[in-house]
Parts: C-alpha cells; structure tokens; sequence
C-alpha cells in the first residue's frame, strides 16, 4: 500500500522543486539499477562510481539521491519506486511511467500539487493557450500572504521556482514549448494504463467506491469526478475492472488482487 499524505494537514511550499524539478530521465536510469535492500549512502557512492548521472559530483549525487528520488519515491514507503521500477521492467509505455512519477512527485511537493490542481487545469479549461510565469507567481504572492510559504522569497527566488514548477508540467507533458520560453498548453488526456493503475492504488490505500472518482489526486491531470467515473467504464475488463452503476451509485469490482498484479495484466 502507498500512504498518502494527509490531505488536510497545514501544507507549506518550499523551495524544493528547485533541486530537482523533473529529472525524469535521471530516476529511470536511478530506478533501472535500484535495490529495496541498498542504503541511501551505498546507492548513493554506486551511482557515483557508476557514473549514472553523467559527470555529476558525488555531493551532487548524493543530493540527488537524498533530496529528490528518496522523498518522492522512498517515502514514507518504498512502494512508489517498487510500482515504477516494475513499469520501467515490463515494458508499459513510457509516459504511463511519466505520469505515475508526476502522481507521486506532486504528493510530496505541495506547491506542485495545489498550482496544478488549482490554478493550472482551471486556466486551461478558462481556454489559456500559453503559460507564463505570471500565474505560478500570482499563485505564489497569494500563498506568501496567507503563510503557505516556509519563509519570506526574494522576486528572483520565486521567479525560479515558477519556471521549475512550468518545466516540470512541461517534462510530464501538460506543456510545450515551439519555440524556447514560450509554454503552450497541451490538450493532455491521461493513458489509460495510469488511470486503471491510479485507480487501483488509490483503492489499496483505502479510498471506498464512493470516494474513488473524488480524490483530488485526479485533478493533476485535470479530470474531474463525472471523467474518472467515464474513464474507469471506459477501460473496464481489459485493465482488471468491472464498473457498475446504479443511478448516482458506482461499485467497483477488480479482476486483479493487487497493483503488481495489475501491472503484469497491463503489459501483456
């Protein structure tokens, strides 16, 4: 089971996304040579001395290690790195691992989380075609005056993260960019691997059939609780589901007994 983290507990924004914005490439080679069983330390000096990270320093490395991929994919369990390193080895799509990384890089980041859900996605359905810093900086001086923010940042430090947290969105795919600087919005559809696979992790965390289609996990990828209902219907049998509806109640029945299951399901 993955562990959430509290929903309703105070969120403060940190500085955090600036060590590592997105490095998706960086944790697929990370996880392709990731043991459960190896220290933090010991991984650390293998991907040094393995040069897994190109010509980065070892105090590079071990920030890396230490500051990006064990708090998004390690903690407070190791079943995200477990779940996606078995992506990686049976062969899913490469943006189904993509966005199950988003998924749990937003979980333990707050300030990706809150922008995409609550200001991204809306922008984007208000029909905003490009994206410039100004939203995730508006975004930010709100939260600065209500106390979200770890302590008081400078213009030139919000203006950094603004551009990590748009390069992250832009790497996940909700972005592009034509020509350098300028982000255009992407008509993103989630795949239909990482929604059975969402949907299944959410359900072995302890999200009922009444509350599954309403966790706010689904606004990262801007879906709102009548689409996930549509879309779990959509994909049915053929990913492991059964959806049944009876009027404004919807049961779940799973032909799987577990998320590694339903990743093997997925790959055939």
């Amino acid at each position: 089971m993955i562990a959430h983290a509290e929903q309703n507990s105070p969120k403060v924004y940190t500085t955090a996304i600036s060590k590592g914005a997105g490095m998706i490439d960086e944790t697929r080679r990370l996880l392709a040579v990731w043991n459960a069983d190896e220290s933090l330390d010991d991984f650390a000096r293998r991907v040094q001395g393995e040069g897994l990270l190109g010509n980065s320093t070892a105090y590079r490395t071990r920030d890396v290690v230490r500051r990006v991929f064990a708090p998004r994919l390690l903690r407070p369990n190791d079943q995200p790195a477990r779940l996606l390193k078995a992506v990686i080895s049976l062969g899913l799509p490469g943006r189904v691992f993509t966005e199950l990384f988003f998924v749990f890089t937003a979980r333990q980041d707050p300030l990706v989380y809150d922008f995409t859900i609550r200001d991204f996605w809306p922008a984007a359905r208000r029909g905003r075609m490009v994206m410039d810093t100004d939203l995730v900086l508006s975004f930010l001086s709100e939260a600065q005056l209500d106390g979200r923010l770890d302590n008081e940042w400078s213009h030139n430090v919000a203006v950094r993260i603004a551009r990590c947290v748009l390069g992250l969105l832009r790497d996940v795919g909700f972005l592009r960019e034509r020509v350098r600087g300028r982000r255009e919005v992407v008509d993103y559809r989630i795949s239909d691997e990482a929604v059975a696979l969402l949907a299944r992790e959410l359900h072995e965390s302890g999200a009922t059939d009444a509350s599954l289609a309403e966790h706010p996990d689904w606004g990262l990828f801007g879906l709102r609780e009548p689409e996930v209902v549509q879309r779990l219907d959509a994909i049915a049998e053929q990913r492991g589901l059964l959806v049944q509806r009876a009027g404004s109640v919807v049961h779940y029945t799973w032909g799987v007994k577990s998320l590694e299951e339903l990743v093997n399901v997925l790959a055939r």
